[in-house]
C-alpha cells in the first residue's frame, strides 16, 4: 500500500511542478502576445493529473482502511 500512496503523492507534486511552469508560459505567451492556447492545455493537463493523483491517494486510503478492518 506504501508503494502506491508513495506513487501518488510523487504524482501530485509533480503535477504541482508541471501546473508552475504551464502558468508562467500562459503569462509569459500572453504578455508577449503569443497564443496561449497550448500553454493553457498543459495548464489543465496539469490540472486533470492532480486529480487522478488525488483520486489514488484517496482510493490506497480506502484500500487500507478496508485491509485494517479485515484483519482486526
Amino acid at each position: 500500500m506504501n508503494v502506491a500512496f508513495n506513487t501518488a503523492v510523487s504524482g501530485m507534486l509533480s503535477a504541482q511542478s508541471q501546473l508552475s511552469a504551464a502558468a508562467r508560459n500562459v503569462v509569459e505567451a500572453a504578455s508577449t502576445g503569443q497564443d496561449v492556447i497550448q500553454a493553457s492545455v498543459a495548464v489543465k493537463k496539469a490540472e486533470m493529473v492532480s486529480k487522478a493523483a488525488a483520486v489514488m491517494v484517496n482510493t490506497t486510503s480506502e484500500m487500507t482502511d478496508t485491509l485494517l478492518d479485515i484483519t482486526v
